[in-house]
């Protein structure tokens, strides 16, 4: 079962992730807090000080002796009324000294009773800057996760997992869907099972670029800003990545084109190839409209079912109560709930 970290947050459990960078720790964060309802409070331990997080010394003459204020941040978490997630990002980062003053904030009553504390962190392999993270710091969170990559192994005497590999393609194609993604993007990794989507390693050239979840965004952005050359996508992802997406992309020029389809539902050719399948589906689900619903239909019953599936969930996931308020979506809908269902629509 897939962790549902939302649920751990609404919960008050503690929780620190770990992972490799551009793994998405820090949006998976931000999403569950938005999902838990939690005001979210971010900062990079790495960049703290001890005093952010037990408080400055400052000399009470009168009382003669020196009192540990609060700066304004450690003030908020005292006082604060509102639910709260404090997320400590790059906790392997940190210096001991402001680990240890981290181990401070878990202790009852330093802060409100409405603030939970979440962390993050890089391992020690990933050449990340992680020497290591204070053992009593990381025994305070109650819960703690792997993110998933490709190739990493379950092991049973290791971390547990935050779901699998295959979960984390499906999820990231949903996200990018609703980040209006490029078709071609969201086809090429669901033909390929997401085997360009995270590849980073550690490698001591600083030039070499790797594909991973930030650098795949950066790609959403240049090709919708028309950007489709080798060169700024290889920028990105690098070079064997950026050419096999490309000449994965460039199957578009073979497929019929989303006013063809509804010109000609009919009659307008079916790829028989799994890859330009999937581009396909992509291409057209992207391209729905409520005023297009019948001739679009009409093509993807002469689709695969799964690709049919592929083309209708992305559809319904981009218009939602737009497309299910027309006549023929419903129609169709009735007639065809498992085929929703084989393509993974609940």
């Amino acid at each position: 079962m897939r962790p549902d970290l939302a649920t751990y947050m609404r919960e008050s459990l503690p929780c620190l992730l770990v992972g490799p960078p551009g793994c998405a720790k820090t949006a998976r964060v931000r999403a569950a807090a938005e999902a838990a309802g939690r005001r979210l409070i971010t900062r990079r331990a790495s960049l703290c000080e001890r005093v952010d997080f037990a408080g400055c010394m400052v000399p009470d003459h009168d009382a003669g002796i020196t009192r540990a204020l609060p700066l304004d941040l450690l003030h908020d978490l005292r006082r604060t009324t509102e639910p709260t997630l404090l997320f400590l990002d790059d906790l392997g980062q940190a210096p001991q000294d402001v680990q240890a003053a981290c181990m401070l904030l878990f202790d009852e009553g330093e802060l409100s009773e409405h603030v939970l504390i979440w962390g993050a962190t890089n391992r020690p392999g990933d050449k990340a800057g992680v020497s290591a993270l204070c053992e009593p710091l990381r025994s305070r969170f109650a819960l703690a996760f792997a993110v998933p990559v490709a190739g990493t192994e379950d092991r049973p005497d290791g971390a547990v997992m935050l779901g699998d590999w295959a979960g984390e393609v499906e999820g990231w194609c949903d996200w990018a869907l609703d980040h209006d993604a490029a078709p071609e993007i969201v086809a090429w990794h669901r033909s390929t099972t997401g085997r360009t989507l995270y590849q980073w390693r550690p490698h001591a050239d600083p030039g070499v670029r790797m594909a991973d979840y930030r650098s795949w965004h950066t790609v959403m952005r240049l090709w919708m800003a028309g950007r489709h050359d080798l060169t700024s996508i290889a920028a990105a992802i690098g070079k064997p990545a950026a050419a096999e997406f490309l000449a994965f992309a460039s199957l578009a020029d073979q497929l019929p084109t989303p006013d063809q389809v509804v010109m000609d539902p009919d009659g307008a050719p079916v790829p028989v190839d799994p890859a330009p399948l999937y581009l396909c589906a992509s291409m057209m689900g992207a391209a729905m409209t409520p005023s297009t619903v019948r001739p679009m239909l009409r093509y993807l019953t002469r689709l695969p079912r799964v690709f049919g599936a592929l083309m209708g969930r992305d559809a319904y996931r981009r218009l939602g109560a737009r497309l299910s308020g027309t006549r023929e979506w419903s129609e169709w809908w009735t007639a065809n709930r498992q085929l929703f269902e084989l393509g993974g629509e609940s």
